[in-house]
């Protein structure tokens, strides 16, 4: 019986082609962060991408440089884009309270029952593209302003794992990390055979 993936693998509702991504545009100072990710196609095609992802000012100020396979401030990747940190956010002192609505119908708990969305939505993005990968092989590497690399993720699905999801419509939810290193050529030809059965 198939595990359920949750939200994991739901579909980006991000443009697809935006080069900027802010969720709360004009409510606090930002600072430009450049994401670089692998996408799988509707098609099967594997495609590089970049984006800018704009964070509160000072959270790279709480990020340590990172090499590539260390998380640093990526907490996780799925198919839908990158979430970060929301933890570091209280590290830097952002303080949210200038942003809250106080709306009782929509916060009937106050403002601890507000405060938590509005942390996910400043660390938590949306990223064009129809499924994104990060393995060993192609993993998202996020930079802060200056250039340094802060985070990075390979712990989610590969090339393969995407189009097993894809061809299976949703059945086969695995990453195929392990294949991919122990039989590289088994995972080739994986790939080859799921290529021809998405392409007809």
């Amino acid at each position: 019986m198939p595990r359920s993936a949750g939200n994991t693998v739901r579909r980006s509702t991000a443009p697809p082609d935006a080069e900027v991504i802010n969720n709360s545009p004009s409510r606090y100072l930002i600072e430009d962060w450049r994401a670089y990710y692998w996408v799988v196609t509707e098609r099967g095609d594997l495609m590089d991408r970049r984006v800018t992802i704009q964070l509160p000012l000072g959270y790279a100020d709480v990020c340590p440089e990172v090499e590539i396979g260390q998380s640093g401030c990526v907490y996780r990747v799925r198919r839908w884009g990158v979430a970060c940190y929301a933890s570091l956010l209280e590290e830097m002192g952002f303080d949210p309270g200038p942003l809250l609505t106080h709306d009782q119908e929509r916060f009937p708990g106050g403002e601890g029952q507000e405060i938590l969305p509005m942390m996910i939505q400043a660390t938590h993005f949306d990223l064009p593209g129809y499924f994104i990968i990060a393995g060993q092989q192609y993993p998202f590497l996020l930079f802060d302003p200056g250039g340094t690399l802060k985070g990075s993720y390979t712990k989610w699905r590969t090339y393969l794992g995407a189009l097993a999801w894809l061809v299976s419509e949703g059945k086969v939810n695995a990453d195929f990390e392990l294949l991919r290193i122990t039989n590289p050529g088994l995972y080739r030809k994986a790939v080859d055979y799921l290529l021809g059965a998405l392409r007809g």
